[in-house]
């Protein structure tokens, strides 16, 4: 396996001196996946339409993405910017065929659109524009932190930018990839050094930004991040408005995080260190169970869908971080990247030598 391959899960985090792993972060990652996971079964059984759920599917959704991308912006970088950034763009491509003719399968019709990323794969295509703009978050820091706070807030003002290559989706979430690349390190060890009644209190603090966003009815389509201001039907103040108030709150969520995750179980480490291999497969199984699931829910309450969807969710995120399913997912990405460029390393010296 290539050196690039054994580096390429761009959830994994070093410490400063990128001579030993922040475990931390490897936890945090762990939990986060989970929650991934319980979110999407949670969906697929209209979790949004029953009370306890949609408690559940809020607070997870106020933050669970704006993590992973700060993490992402985390260990980020910009050295062999071809190869990291084809990582993604394979992956991103591979996947589509796949989840489309899987999910016909469990009768579920998706609009194909060649430029929309269907479902799940946005972020591996986000993940190609933000790694494109490591550059210059790095060369420009407080100019691109400024850019991606105004792009984040106030990008929805765009109504054409939604699903298309997933413009929308970067766009929204673009400031939790600066602010990881820039302060995540600060911020983790900030929140790791708080006294316990402090860390208490932010907990609180937190829960409180989520109960405002539950208690508001706010409408799940705000947490997606793709969809522009009228789209959703609001006025440019209003939408502004909750975009700050959602990022707030995430901000303060990824805070707890950090602050306890030292004291998270250690089998969430190797689970958070092959979250690459979580996140892009256990869609498909999040597919075929929602079928079941669904029965469920007509025969019994939704209390027990809930603790159902719990244990599934538990179940597919330790089966899928199996190591050899990790190391084949980024061995197959890496490889074809590599090659990619080897190829275009071979066509342009021989291009240029016939104008000569």
């Amino acid at each position: 396996m290539s050196r690039f391959a054994d580096k390429i899960d761009h959830l994994s985090v070093l410490s400063p001196t990128m001579q030993t792993r922040d475990y931390r972060l490897d936890k945090a990652k762990g939990i986060l996946i989970f929650l991934v996971v319980l979110g999407h079964l949670l969906e697929g059984v209209s979790g949004w339409d029953m009370g306890y759920s949609r408690g559940l599917l809020t607070a997870i959704y106020s933050f669970h993405m704006p993590a992973f991308v700060l993490l992402a912006g985390m260990t980020a970088k910009s050295d062999r910017l071809g190869e990291r950034t084809l990582t993604f763009a394979v992956l991103a491509v591979a996947t589509q065929p796949i989840y489309l003719y899987w999910s016909e399968l469990f009768g579920v019709e998706p609009d194909l659109e060649i430029t929309e990323p269907y479902w799940i794969t946005w972020f591996l295509l986000a993940m190609v524009w933000w790694t494109l703009a490591l550059p210059l978050v790095e060369r420009f820091p407080t100019p691109m932190l400024c850019l991606s706070l105004a792009v984040g807030i106030f990008g929805g003002i765009l109504p054409a930018l939604d699903y298309e290559l997933s413009i929308g989706r970067t766009m929204t979430f673009f400031p939790f990839f600066v602010l990881g690349k820039l302060y995540g390190i600060r911020m983790l060890n900030w929140a790791a050094q708080l006294k316990a009644w402090e860390k208490g209190g932010l907990t609180v603090l937190a829960a409180l930004t989520i109960a405002v966003l539950y208690l508001n009815d706010l409408d799940k389509k705000w947490f997606y991040g793709a969809r522009g201001f009228e789209f959703l039907d609001s006025a440019i103040p209003y939408g502004v408005g909750v975009r700050v108030c959602i990022a707030t709150s995430a901000i303060l969520t990824i805070a707890v995080l950090f602050a306890w995750s030292e004291h998270l179980p250690k089998f969430l480490v190797a689970t958070g260190q092959r979250s690459l291999a979580i996140y892009i497969i256990h869609g498909l199984l999040v597919r075929a169970f929602e079928g079941s699931l669904n029965l469920m829910v007509d025969k019994t309450s939704g209390s027990v869908t809930i603790a159902l969807c719990i244990v599934v969710a538990a179940a597919i995120t330790l089966l899928l971080s199996w190591s050899p399913l990790n190391r084949a997912i980024r061995w197959f990405s890496s490889t074809l990247a590599k090659l990619m460029i080897q190829g275009a390393s071979v066509v342009v010296p021989t291009d240029r030598q016939g104008r000569h």
